[in-house]
């Protein structure tokens, strides 16, 4: 188990699959996916998604693919009056959050279904007005195949819209996590290769493109989170049930060298933010600074076309 000094050990938990979240494998994640990562992940990447649909007249259905609690989807039905919602995710206790946050819409303006988004949507060809997904790319095992599906199921001349996080995404702390893997090349060439997994702007370019998407764009709109130091960090779920379990898969069975590193990188961090916080000294209480990690925030916005 990965033990951060100065905290008491947790349980390991066998690491997710490639690009899936842990959260959509543990109904019992979903309340801290909604109280703790929804405000710093989920919502943010949905604003970005509001800023790029396009506005719709008259009765349109909507699809939202990994649709988490219901945000953004529900949200465009009160910005588009006369639609209605269709959405799924694989997470059935996500659903069940969605149903409450409906409430009296459920049913008449809002549809919803446990579902995976992969390999293949449960919809007919050409069949909404509007296709999103908010961080179902990044979620998703094989995104390219993702993206071809939210295409499949858009009516001709419909925009199918999508976020996900860029190569890029907590540049700050690799690069402190690079540094303490000096003369460990194995471990090095991992890293390199996590990093390589991220997908750049041109990547998600050339999946739009391989879907059969036209007008193809691209906004990036960068934010930053802040933690109050490696503790914060490491125990964060958006950490701990994101890509923590592959930080960790770099080391293999090698656990004490794991071990070593993270406690390496627990040091750096803290010398980050001012030392350790221990309390008062006197009358004081020790100055912190927060570490700052930038997430480089996409959206992809293309139509099908007709």
């Amino acid at each position: 188990m990965l033990t951060v000094p100065g905290s008491s050990p947790r349980p390991q938990a066998p690491p997710p699959p490639p690009h899936q979240s842990k959260s959509r494998r543990d109904a019992r994640l979903s309340s801290a996916l909604e109280q703790e990562l929804a405000p710093v992940w989920t919502q943010p990447f949905g604003r970005l998604l509001l800023g790029q649909v396009a506005p719709i007249d008259g009765k349109t259905t909507l699809l939202d693919v990994m649709c988490h609690s219901g945000y953004p989807g529900l949200e465009l039905l009160r910005r588009f009056p006369e639609a209605r919602l269709f959405a799924v995710d694989p997470s059935a206790a996500l659903i069940e959050q969605a149903r409450r946050s409906a409430g009296d819409l459920l049913g008449r303006r809002v549809f919803l279904r446990t579902e995976p988004g992969e390999p293949k949507l449960p919809f007919d060809e050409a069949v909404y007005d509007l296709v999103v997904s908010n961080l179902g790319l990044y979620d998703a095992a094989q995104p390219h195949l993702l993206l071809q599906e939210l295409t499949r199921v858009a009516k001709p001349g419909a925009q199918v819209v999508a976020t996900l996080p860029l190569r890029g995404t907590f540049a700050e702390l690799y690069a402190l996590l690079e540094a303490e893997l000096s003369g460990r090349e194995n471990e090095r060439k991992r890293l390199a290769a996590h990093l390589q997994s991220w997908p750049d702007v041109e990547t998600v370019r050339s999946w739009a493109r391989h879907a059969g998407l036209d007008e193809i764009e691209l906004a990036v709109s960068p934010f930053s989170l802040m933690f109050a130091g490696a503790l914060d960090l490491f125990y964060s779920p958006l950490i701990e049930h994101g890509p923590l379990p592959a930080w960790m898969a770099m080391f293999g069975d090698a656990r004490s060298e794991m071990q070593a590193v993270f406690s390496g990188l627990r040091d750096r961090i803290e010398q980050i933010c001012g030392g350790p916080d221990k309390g008062r000294v006197g009358l004081r209480k020790t100055l912190r600074k927060p570490l700052v990690l930038t997430v480089r925030a996409a959206c992809l916005r293309a139509r099908r076309p007709l």
